[in-house]
């Protein structure tokens, strides 16, 4: 396998495993406050005082989108989406191309088309500030940035990956065996004493066990 562009690809990488942190910190917080919110809800069955999160509803489905749309891209380079291959299996090699082509191409003029429109959406709304009133009135519009942006990256690795089917320059490694020997080490040798690095590598490997257990 060539690899011609290795910095295009690690940047990719990079830019892919920084947001699924990103992520993953939006979910924890997502379910911090959901949990807090429940028990102040129901604070009265034990004889106190019930007082429930303000804007606790807003600030949850802002995390959603942020969990979600920051972690697509990720996925999609790992192949980790849920995929029924049952067709696809059976064709032969010059359909199961032609089949990823399409697929790969529809999904990133998809995700462009979303990343376009949202981020028109996203500016028109902090132009506004826009807000869901409330107790607190909570901002909408970083939901927004987020999708859009979320949806830019989708589109950008789609579009790798559309490249990647007619030309190997492209292909987006996978595991470590699949990466220049140089690369390797030297992300190993920096991840053995960085603690974000082996947080990373950890998300990784569940990412990759995900996708071959699947």
């Amino acid at each position: 396998m060539s690899f011609q562009h290795p910095a295009i690809i690690r940047w990719l990488m990079k830019i892919n495993l920084g947001c699924a942190v990103v992520s993953g910190i939006a979910l924890l917080l997502m379910m911090a406050a959901g949990t807090a919110d429940v028990i102040g809800t129901n604070l009265d069955l034990v004889g106190l005082r019930s007082h429930p999160v303000p804007a606790a509803f807003e600030f949850v489905a802002t995390m959603m989108v942020v969990s979600v749309f920051m972690a697509i891209s990720l996925a999609q380079a790992r192949r980790a989406h849920i995929r029924v291959g049952v067709l696809v299996k059976v064709m032969p090699p010059v359909l199961r191309k032609a089949s990823a082509l399409l697929q790969f191409g529809l999904s990133a003029a998809f995700f462009l088309a979303i990343a376009w429109f949202g981020m028109r959406g996203a500016i028109h709304s902090f132009s506004v500030g826009e807000v869901a009133p409330g107790l607190i009135n909570f901002p909408i519009w970083p939901a927004r940035f987020f999708l859009a942006f979320g949806a830019l990256l989708m589109g950008v690795q789609s579009l790798i990956d559309t490249l990647g089917v007619v030309s190997q320059r492209f292909i987006v490694p996978l595991s470590d065996d699949e990466l220049p020997s140089c690369w390797v080490s030297d992300r190993r040798s920096r991840s053995d004493n960085c603690k974000p690095c082996r947080l990373l590598s950890s998300a990784t490997t569940a990412l990759r066990s995900c996708r071959y257990s699947c």
